[in-house]
């Protein structure tokens, strides 16, 4: 079997590292209140998840979903 060398390659490299972040690691990092980052959470289309009693975003997930643009007067959770 033959690898490919890597500038052949046309791929996005992730890193395999997950990190999941947490309510009060996400407001301490964003600064903002925990408060406001519990309604994130609490959006449907917010890609957390219950981690027993915690819940909890990866970071690629995080990534992606604070690069697209995000309207409140567009997104019916935030009205």
């Amino acid at each position: 079997m033959k690898l490919q060398n890597t500038k052949d390659m046309d791929q996005t490299v992730i890193s395999s590292e997950v990190h999941f972040y947490t309510i009060e690691q996400l407001a301490k990092m964003l600064g903002w209140s925990e408060n406001t980052v519990q309604k994130l959470f609490n959006d449907p289309n917010f890609p957390s998840a219950d981690f027993g009693r915690s819940k909890v975003v990866e970071s690629h997930a995080l990534i992606d979903y604070f690069s697209k643009k995000h309207v409140k007067a567009r997104e019916r959770y935030w009205r």
